[in-house]
């Protein structure tokens, strides 16, 4: 059995994510989690809040909630993440996040959810140019949004729901994809669940890509 490390840029244990990774990944793979927010108490993560042009992350803690950070608060701490799962043995580790990160020092591979979508979108050639629509937590992350899958696609349609806030909230925004003759729609954060998938597909006229199974599939290939 080998060892993948699963880091969250929230708090561990992703009991809303790793199950379904680990039927994705088949019995080969055992999921060692830690947590870029482990540890912390309510006011230091406070403290993380996104300022001036600082990346806007939406993640989960370990009691249910959500909490919105900036990715230049929490990068140093998913690189100590990283530095403890290589001593605890793992060969390979998933990044449980689907924003823009640098590159980090690590022995082994690092899975990351970004680099996985954009290829696997990037990959999906047709007769005419591809129309997606991509969902994701917050109205802050737009811009952001808007910059990176513009690189691999001309016709972005953006909407915000957050998985936190259930399944019945994610598909009523979802559904309004449907009017805007998008191709696909890629459900953009590790946060939307299978459910979530399940139930916008049998709203929506088009494919829905989940990052959570991206990700699943490729961890299975070094598992």
């Amino acid at each position: 059995m080998r060892k993948i490390g699963a880091i969250t840029i929230g708090q561990s244990p992703r009991v809303d994510i790793i199950p379904e990774l680990q039927a994705l990944s088949g019995p080969d793979a055992e999921f060692l989690e830690m947590g870029a927010l482990d540890g912390l108490s309510p006011a230091e993560v406070a403290e993380m809040r996104p300022q001036g042009n600082d990346e806007v992350l939406v993640t989960r803690m370990r009691d249910g909630s959500s909490v919105i950070i900036s990715d230049s608060a929490v990068i140093p701490r998913l690189q100590g993440c990283i530095e403890e799962l290589q001593r605890a043995g793992v060969s390979a580790i998933a990044l449980l996040c689907t924003g823009t990160f640098p590159v980090f020092q690590s022995r082994v591979p690092i899975l990351v959810p970004e680099h996985l979508l954009l290829n696997f979108v990037r990959g999906m050639k047709g007769p005419k140019p591809l129309k997606l629509g991509v969902l994701t937590p917050d109205e802050g992350q737009f811009r952001q949004q808007e910059a990176r899958w513009r690189t691999v696609v001309e016709d972005v349609i953006l909407r915000a729901a957050s998985p936190y806030d259930g399944v019945a909230r994610v598909v009523e925004e979802g559904h309004r994809f449907s009017g805007d003759g998008v191709d696909a729609v890629v459900l953009d954060c590790m946060g939307y669940s299978g459910e979530m998938k399940d139930a916008l597909r049998q709203v929506l006229p088009c494919p829905v890509i989940l990052a959570r199974s991206v990700l699943g599939r490729f961890a299975a290939e070094l598992a």
